[in-house]
């Protein structure tokens, strides 16, 4: 009699959890899916047509947000490029260990684990494509240190384009293009590893929208501008630019739909940060961006304001927007609970799931600080606090009612004004000081980039985190100068005729 209640009691909760949860009932028979990270460079949210953009050449990230969810309220954190990428590969604010503004070089913290590790220790195959635009870390923190397993190589690029900042190169010393060798590797790694017993993790990071723009190759430009005559314009070449990477994702898309894992993979996407003036980006209906006088630029919204996408076909609707706050520091938390393994304790940010499936209502005292470059922000509610290097007032503004930001509010509201300085100051008296970066050996000074870059092998192809333990103290064996003149590969036409 015992047993045969038992037995009921049991079937009794079976069924309960599958009336209860119907997701967590699948889950539990179905493979963990992939998962994407398409984390573009300097794009702006108004230059996406899913969020407003009328010019052509987005068409295959505009499926993402067709096909998947559009995350209207969505925010970088500690932007620009390098903080940005760092609170995504771990989670949590940079400040903590003491990484303000761009602070390249600085170590992250060797007690607490990087996305990638958590996702290799789950059983997760880690990919990264675009070496370039890992911009973690100290010196020897490079990608295949902090848990990926392969790397998509960097071309070496023509000599004395090798500089990090608006002097790097798209162009090999072969004459490819990066934006097409990095799709070219994104496709590779999902053939190669999309029907495996274990699931993978590709965190795809291209070089693209950066500058210089002026390097896409012409068949670009022509698509989009067919009729054109003369020069370009800064933001014709942008256009090139996002037009040749948006071909490559769409490539990634087929390549998922093709192997029939499409329903499987999860792709992230958003960007680091705001446009860049210069390119003749467009925040709308937003302001801000990339550089400014002191870097002005970056206290207005539209240096934060991601244009993010989550895109899962089968298990998030299609065609819908979640008006939620979220942040890229959610994309750890969510990876994590999707490869069912525990979120290490240091990891800020909140499992986006059960809000995009709409199991869980957005909590609507949801904050986010920054402090970057000498602006300080709070995002609360429908408020924004900005306050500029000296400037002795803080600012307030109604960013739905008042989205470039032209109308302070802060004499009419003081009370809200208060709150939230008072909210800011508490969350910078937790942040650590500010650290120095780490300074690499003598010899491998100009091998990363003065310290500023972590190591990385350049050349074509794959390195498996195996191969670079067994090279990366030989700078011989991947260094940029040192890998080019061993492949002995011609400077383009152009170069030669200098």
């Amino acid at each position: 009699m015992h047993h045969s209640l038992k037995i009921r009691s049991i079937l009794l909760s079976i069924l309960l959890v599958g009336v209860i949860s119907p997701h967590l009932w699948a889950d539990s028979e179905a493979k963990r899916p992939n998962i994407i990270i398409i984390y573009v460079d300097d794009l702006a949210r108004g230059d996406v047509g899913a969020f407003g953009c009328p010019d052509p050449g987005t068409e295959n990230i505009d499926s993402l947000a067709k096909n998947g969810i559009r995350l209207t309220n969505a925010y970088t954190h500690n932007a620009p490029c390098s903080p940005s990428r760092t609170s995504l590969m771990m989670g949590m604010y940079t400040q903590r260990f003491g990484k303000f503004g761009l602070s390249r070089g600085v170590p992250i913290p060797k007690d607490k684990a990087t996305m990638a590790e958590t996702m290799r220790d789950a059983g997760y195959m880690t990919g990264i494509v675009g070496l370039e635009k890992w911009d973690i870390g100290s010196w020897d923190q490079g990608a295949l240190d902090r848990g990926f397993m392969e790397a998509g190589m960097h071309p070496p690029r023509v000599k004395g384009r090798e500089g990090f900042g608006g002097g790097k190169s798209y162009i090999g010393a072969d004459g490819s293009y990066l934006t097409e060798v990095e799709g070219g590797y994104c496709v590779d790694f999902i053939k190669r590893h999309g029907k495996s017993k274990d699931p993978f993790f590709l965190y795809f990071v291209p070089l693209a929208v950066h500058i210089p723009n002026t390097e896409v190759p012409q068949k670009y430009l022509d698509t989009l501008n067919p009729k054109h005559q003369g020069k370009y314009s800064p933001r014709q070449y942008l256009r090139a630019t996002l037009y040749a990477l948006d071909l490559q994702i769409g490539e990634m898309l087929k390549t998922l739909k093709d192997m029939d894992i499409h329903e499987e993979t999860l792709i992230l996407f958003s960007s680091d940060n705001g446009g860049d003036p210069h390119a003749e980006h467009r925040p709308l209906p937003y302001r801000g961006g990339k550089g400014g006088k002191n870097r002005s630029n970056l206290q207005w919204e539209g240096n934060y304001r991601m244009p993010t996408i989550a895109c899962f076909p089968g298990t998030l609707p299609a065609g819908k927007s979640y008006a939620g706050m979220s942040s890229t520091i959610d994309f750890y938390a969510t990876a994590a609970a999707l490869a069912k393994t525990p979120l290490p304790k240091h990891c800020e940010g909140k499992n986006l799931m059960p809000l995009l499936l709409e199991e869980k209502q957005a909590n609507p005292d949801d904050i986010l600080f920054w402090n970057t470059h000498g602006s300080e922000v709070t995002r609360w509610k429908q408020w924004r606090t900005v306050k500029f290097r000296n400037e002795p007032a803080w600012r307030l503004y109604n960013i739905e009612n008042d989205p470039t930001e032209t109308t302070n509010l802060a004499d009419k509201y003081p009370e809200i004004t208060k709150t939230m300085i008072e909210r800011y100051d508490a969350w910078l008296g937790e942040m650590a000081d500010p650290v120095a970066a780490v300074k690499p050996p003598a010899e491998l000074f100009e091998h990363t980039s003065r310290g500023r870059q972590a190591r990385k092998p350049f050349g074509r192809g794959w390195m498996t985190v195996e191969k670079w333990n067994l090279i990366k103290d030989d700078v011989t064996q991947w260094s940029e100068f040192h890998v080019r003149e061993r492949m002995q590969l011609p400077a383009p036409k152009e170069t030669k005729s200098k």
